[in-house]
């Protein structure tokens, strides 16, 4: 009986966990794998959203996609999440400095060509996790796009 690679993989995450402060890392990695069908149907959905070109439900805690999708060779999702949790992270800072007791719906950063959208997830099970939603501006609506970004996330069960 030929066994698959995979049956090694939880001793070696196990082995991996306390090395260079990544314990948190692969638990919240494990509930996003035990999840992943939803979270590439929520991807797929995100999509599906007019002038969609990339789509990422990002873990904050490590910048790390816990899965993308893209429509273009031309947008590194794995950079792209690194990059969007210093912007999380950066609001989430200013917020408690200023003492807001509020939540984030979502963080819009426009280009001259494309929208990002940043929504947190708010659910207990998201903690930690938002999606990232990068929109060409020529074929989008960003009314519509937010509002169907808080659909995925309605639906999504991570």
């Amino acid at each position: 009986m030929t066994r698959s690679p995979w049956h090694t993989l939880p001793s070696r995450l196990a082995a991996l966990r306390g090395k260079a402060g990544l314990s948190g890392f692969f638990r919240r990695t494990r509930i996003g794998v035990r999840h992943m069908p939803n979270i590439e149907t929520g991807l797929k959905d995100m999509m599906a959203i007019d002038g969609a070109i990339g789509a990422a439900v990002v873990d904050y805690g490590s910048g790390m996609p816990l899965g993308s999708l893209s429509a273009t060779s031309q947008l590194d999702l794995t950079v792209a999440s690194a990059g969007n949790t210093e912007v999380v992270r950066a609001k989430m800072r200013t917020m408690s400095d200023l003492g807001l007791q509020d939540a984030i719906d979502d963080i819009l950063i426009t280009l001259s060509t494309q929208y990002h959208i940043i929504r947190p997830l708010t659910g207990r099970k998201g903690q930690g996790l938002f999606l990232y939603l990068a929109l060409d501006r020529d074929r989008s609506n960003l009314a519509l796009a937010r509002h169907r970004l808080k659909g995925v996330e309605e639906n999504l069960d991570v």
